[in-house]
């Protein structure tokens, strides 16, 4: 998979995304989601937008196959019959509370990108996120997954916290047959002209280089993200082509910060 960073730009992406994910990892167990850059109500005319997950374009892909980022999401049906699907390895080493307490785990990461929004956009309410997944692998002694949403402004800089839910249980947490898996996290927040939105999965096995599929883009495996927003206006990536290494440079830097999320134990 090609890119087309000169290979410094490659091995900087690489090291950002690194400690985007482990920064991100290091949620905590409080009951609460943290609000950030609260906004006014919406008005009852509100309505639920849906964000679909595509691979036009894969923009960046590592060499152990446990970080992945494509192009894009936005509100275009999908796009094939069958569903391609994505295949990673938990191969980036990290404790977290995305597995049971005090076990230390190994971690993939997948995202898809949007362009960056044409207005002001609104979003206030639980965002629904639905990702395809199923494993080929054995069951670990625990795994978990994480489904989150992230900005970027148009400088680079991350724009408050992420919003995010993350769930964990003994044993696979997912089956061998593909199906679907749904988490909600609450957003209160203008996300602004000119922003990047990243949509993201995480998934987290005791086992080293345990692997995991994604199944997205297709009508019978949609993988996708319902927002409660008065409407959503990003330009179609048909149009404006790849995003740019340094977009996803910006989204990397997303993560930087902590927050607080609810973890549902199985």
């Amino acid at each position: 998979m090609s890119l087309t960073c000169a290979p410094s730009s490659r091995r900087s992406v690489s090291a950002i995304l690194l400690i985007t994910l482990a920064s991100m990892l290091g949620l905590t167990t409080a009951a609460q989601l943290t609000q950030v850059a609260r906004s006014s109500d919406l008005s009852s005319e509100a309505s639920i937008i849906r964000m679909n997950f595509h691979m036009y374009r894969p923009i960046y892909a590592n060499s152990n196959s446990s970080l992945l980022v494509y192009s894009g999401a936005d509100t275009n049906p999908p796009t094939y019959a069958s569903a391609p699907t994505a295949l990673l390895s938990c191969a980036i080493h990290e404790s977290t509370q995305i597995l049971p307490a005090g076990v230390e785990g190994w971690f993939g990461l997948m995202s898809w990108i949007t362009q960056p929004l044409s207005q002001n956009t609104t979003i206030q309410g639980d965002v629904s996120m639905t990702v395809w997944m199923s494993t080929p692998d054995q069951a670990p002694t625990a795994s978990g997954y994480a489904f989150g949403l992230t900005e970027v402004n148009g400088m680079g800089n991350p724009i408050g916290n992420q919003f995010y839910q993350y769930k964990y249980g003994y044993g696979s947490i997912l089956g061998q047959s593909p199906a679907p898996f749904t988490l909600a996290f609450e957003v209160n927040r203008t996300f602004m002209k000119g922003d990047i939105l990243g949509f993201f999965v995480i998934v987290g096995s005791t086992t080293k280089e345990w692997h995991y599929q994604v199944h997205f883009d297709s009508s019978s495996m949609n993988s996708f993200a319902d927002l409660p927003t008065m409407g959503i206006s990003i330009p179609e990536f048909s149009q404006l082509g790849a995003v740019s290494c340094m977009m996803l440079v910006m989204f990397g830097l997303c993560a930087i910060r902590r927050r607080r999320g609810q973890a549902t134990a199985t």
